[in-house]
């Protein structure tokens, strides 16, 4: 049981630093380091931990690009149960390895 809560906090923890590197990233370069670009047409967006970045790029002169930040909970669940499916894993090799 303390593999699960150590799993748990350390995907919170993981997840929580990440949307911070992204927050702070796209405040200064309007794109997220941390992420998975999907491209198509004028639109970039990008999904990274907790935030989804979406760009339109203005195709003719007096179109405007612009870029908006949301917050994704679905971005976040699934980066919380992957990076905790991990470090149960990890936590559990881990721990089956130092106890030969």
């Amino acid at each position: 049981m303390k593999k699960v809560y150590a799993a748990g906090i350390l995907s919170l923890l993981f997840c929580a630093v990440g949307t911070l590197i992204n927050y702070l990233y796209y405040r200064e370069n309007n794109h997220l380091l941390l992420c998975f670009r999907t491209y198509g047409g004028e639109i970039t967006i990008e999904h990274g931990f907790a935030l989804r970045a979406v760009h339109i790029y203005g195709m003719t002169p007096d179109a405007v690009t612009t870029h908006s930040l949301r917050f994704s909970p679905i971005g976040m669940l699934a980066t919380l149960l992957v990076s905790f499916g991990i470090l149960l894993l990890i936590l559990t090799l881990a721990g089956r390895l130092l106890k030969k």
